[in-house]
């Protein structure tokens, strides 16, 4: 079956930072698994929606799952799930009201491997899925870092090629590290976890329903095809939580399309927040919202655990105060939607996770004593460019129940947006995901971030928090922090040691204001783990990558006291 898809694009090089953009859009050539596609216009036929399918988690308890689908308007449907008959509610739909749904919220079901059967009817028509578990149910979504499969091909992982001599898939686009041994492991979790990829489209209107989709299917099925980022994170929380006497099962959603940004993945409302009469607001007349339309209006109805996201690169190219308000603005309105459209089953604080930005290009001009950029904020920080979007993205940990994964040190020699090491990303993701979600604080204990940076004589001080007991690794003599003088010159200072929870770099040049750390597009070299500062923590994590002892202190731009 050839099934033409936005899911399927595959990013070459993102045009980011001067680097080419080559999109290649690709038929996906699969046999079984994948759902018909479906239009808003035959959705008058009574069924599910295309999201509920036989062999799928649906969210357990203590929340309600909704099941639903489409019907006439003039329809009585029951729902027959565990015994008992629930009589459902028939109503306009969730994007336009021009169709017309069904919708249950099945009673609050524990989690278990158990598998269940629902069946709705509507006296003349039947619909049934079966082999249902009841689990915790994650969105995946963001462009083409996210939709970056574990391999394109199993066998692609050249371990002779790390450092790029020969632009391969590894070098460039589509197979993870170790891509053979992860693929195969993906068999180890065909009793706990199910996959599902959206197959939407982009659309100048709300969809009620997706065009179709590579439906629930168990790991090993899916395979390699799916987002590693996606795949790394739901495994890793999966392993987590069984080793914790938590196991439940874990369904996870994934919906990207790369080289987009956060514009198209948000809705009218919140884009209407940005609007204003800054150089980086919108203007008033602003709209897009084209997969927020096609990709997660038809997700609405979703009883979910929470969602985790990888994007930005795309809105690195102006300045970083409109991804400053856009971001957090998206992520209240998907919560605020899918509170709503689920009748409340979905916690209008769900946790949301998201990956800051990886480095990317090269390195020339790195720590040459730059010269503060004006009009850009006090310090230069909403300059265009990769740093601004990492600022941004630091910054909407203000919002509740939110956690971000640092990954600048995971880079790819060959200078590409897209790392195969995707492995330490979707373990940094599930530390934050397992301490927001489910209460295991533990895992997360070890989050090193700058709390503030004083001069002391010649010196810079700057004390750190979440260091934990394992205290620091530093790498003496290293780049990575500036200091801003009174020239206005952001003057490149070494690393002179790490104390504790304190790092000091020195000397600093004369009359200094502010102190800048990995401020730019790809600060720690070209080679994975090379940041200057680094908190030792317990592993976390059991395949290829992911036996790491370390995270590193992410980018961070702060006043100097004293």
């Amino acid at each position: 079956q050839t099934l033409p898809c936005l899911a399927c694009f595959v990013m070459l090089r993102d045009r980011v930072c001067g680097v080419a953009l080559v999109v290649v859009a690709l038929s996906c050539f699969v046999t079984g698994g994948v759902a018909a596609p479906v239009s808003d216009s035959s959705a008058d036929v009574f069924r599910f929606a295309t999201v509920l399918a036989s062999d799928m988690v649906l969210q357990a308890a203590p929340q309600q799952a909704m099941v639903w689908g489409f019907c006439n308007a003039s329809d009585t449907v029951f729902v027959v799930f565990n015994g008992h008959t629930f009589k459902a509610t028939v109503g306009p739909d969730q994007a336009t009201g021009a169709l017309t749904t069904w919708r249950v919220l099945l009673p609050a079901t524990a989690a278990s491997f158990d598998k269940y059967k629902i069946t709705a009817s509507t006296g003349s028509a039947t619909a049934t899925i079966s082999d249902v578990m009841f689990g915790d149910v994650w969105v995946c979504s963001g462009q083409s870092n996210m939709a970056y499969p574990i391999a394109h091909d199993p066998d692609c992982w050249n371990a002779s090629n790390v450092n790029c001599t020969t632009r391969d898939a590894q070098c460039s686009y589509g197979c993870v590290n170790h891509s053979r041994q992860e693929t195969d492991a993906m068999e180890n979790y065909d009793d706990g976890m199910r996959l599902f990829i959206v197959n939407g489209q982009s659309s100048k209107t709300p969809m009620a329903d997706m065009r179709g989709a590579f439906s629930w299917q168990v790991p090993s099925a899916m395979s390699s095809k799916f987002s590693a980022t996606c795949w790394f994170y739901g495994r890793d929380t999966y392993d987590q939580l069984k080793r914790a006497g938590k196991a439940r099962p874990l369904g996870l959603i994934a919906a990207h399309v790369g080289g987009t940004p956060d514009e198209h993945w948000s809705s009218q409302d919140a884009l209407n927040k940005c609007k204003g009469p800054n150089p980086w607001n919108f203007p008033s007349n602003f709209t897009d919202s084209v997969l927020w339309n096609g990709f997660i209006v038809p997700l609405l109805r979703t009883s979910l655990t929470g969602a985790v996201w990888y994007q930005g690169e795309r809105n690195s190219r102006v300045d970083g105060r409109t991804y400053n308000c856009s971001f957090p603005a998206m992520i209240q309105d998907w919560r605020a939607k899918f509170h709503k459209y689920t009748d409340g089953a979905a916690s209008a604080e769900f946790p949301f996770g998201w990956v800051q930005l990886n480095s990317n290009a090269g390195v020339e001009g790195n720590y040459d004593n730059p010269t503060l950029t004006p009009g850009f904020g006090q310090y230069g920080e909403w300059a265009a460019g990769f740093p601004s979007i990492r600022l941004a993205q630091t910054n909407t940990l203000s919002l509740p129940s939110t956690f971000e994964a640092i990954v600048l040190d995971t880079p790819v020699a060959s200078g590409s947006v897209h790392s195969p090491y995707k492995q330490p990303v979707g373990q940094r993701l599930a530390r934050g995901g397992l301490s927001v979600a489910y209460g295991m604080h533990d895992v997360a204990a070890v989050a090193p971030v700058a709390v503030s940076a004083a001069i002391q004589g010649t010196s810079v001080v700057v004390q750190l928090g979440g260091v934990g007991p394992g205290g620091l690794t530093v790498h003496q003599g290293a780049q990575g922090i500036e200091v801003l003088g009174g020239d206005n010159v952001w003057h490149s200072v070494p690393v002179a040691k790490g104390t504790g929870s304190a790092i000091t770099a020195s000397p600093v040049p004369p009359s200094p204001k502010a102190v800048r750390y990995l401020w730019y597009s790809s600060p720690c070299t070209l080679q994975t783990y090379q940041c200057p500062v680094y908190a030792r923590v317990d592993p976390l994590g059991s395949l290829s990558g992911e036996q790491q002892n370390f995270l590193p202190l992410g980018p961070f731009v702060l006043p100097l006291e004293g």
